[in-house]
C-alpha cells in the first residue's frame, strides 16, 4: 500500500520540510498545557498529527486522559498505573478524527514517538498508510521503559505486516523535549482539552 502524494508538486526538498512541519506540529501539541490538551504524563509527553492526502490537519492531539476522567487524581500518576489511565496520542488523534466524522483515508499520521503494539494494530486495522516519525523518535525519550520499547518493536513488526510505511524523518535539530507538566493537584479540569458535550 502506497501512500498518495500530499499534492503533485511536492517532492524531495518540499516534502522533507512539510514533514518536519507535521512533526514540530506534533511535538507542540505533546507540550500545549494540559488544560489545552497537552499531554499530561510526567515523563514521557507524545503527540500525533493526522494530515489528509491534500497536507491539511484532520486532527491533532497528544498522549492524554479520555474525556470525563479526572486527571487530577495522584494515584493515576504512580508507575505502573499511568499507561492504564492515559491514552496514546495515537489514539487519541483517531479518536478525535473519526468523532468529528472526518475521512481519515489516505491520511499520514506523525507522531514523536513510534507507535506501541495496541496502536499498530489499529493503524494497521483503519488502513493509515504511513507513519512519520523522528530518526531518533525512541532516544527522545530516556524514561521510556523496557517494556514499551519492547512494545514498540511489536508495533513495528505489526506496521509491517500490515502494509504500513513506517517513514523515520532526519531533523535538522532535534526537537524539543517538552517541558513536565504541573504536578496533578495544581491543575483545574477534566484534563481532556476539549469541551464537555
Amino acid at each position: 500500500m502506497t501512500p498518495p502524494p500530499f499534492s503533485k508538486t511536492q517532492r524531495g526538498a518540499d516534502l522533507l520540510t512539510e514533514h518536519r512541519k507535521w512533526l514540530a506540529r506534533a511535538a507542540e501539541v505533546a507540550s500545549l498545557p494540559v488544560s489545552q490538551g497537552g499531554s499530561p504524563h510526567p515523563t514521557v509527553r507524545v503527540g500525533a498529527v493526522l494530515v489528509d492526502p491534500a497536507g491539511k490537519e484532520i486532527a491533532a492531539a497528544s498522549n492524554r486522559f479520555a474525556i470525563g476522567l479526572d486527571r487530577r487524581r495522584p494515584e493515576r500518576y504512580k508507575s505502573g498505573s499511568k499507561s492504564l489511565w492515559i491514552n496514546c496520542a495515537e489514539q487519541m488523534v483517531l479518536m478525535q478524527a473519526l468523532r468529528a466524522g472526518k475521512k481519515i483515508e489516505g491520511a499520514r499520521m506523525y507522531t514523536t514517538l513510534e507507535p506501541c503494539a495496541t496502536c499498530a494494530g489499529m493503524i494497521g486495522e483503519l488502513k493509515i498508510p504511513e507513519i512519520c516519525v523522528p530518526v531518533d523518535a525512541m532516544r527522545r525519550y530516556s524514561k521510556l521503559k523496557a517494556k514499551y520499547k519492547g512494545s514498540i518493536e511489536t508495533g513495528r513488526i505489526k506496521l509491517m505486516e500490515t502494509g504500513v510505511r513506517l517513514t523515520s524523518i532526519d531533523l535538522p535539530t532535534r526537537l524539543p523535549d517538552p517541558p513536565a507538566p504541573r504536578s496533578p493537584r495544581t491543575r483545574k479540569g477534566d484534563g481532556c482539552g476539549e469541551k464537555k458535550r
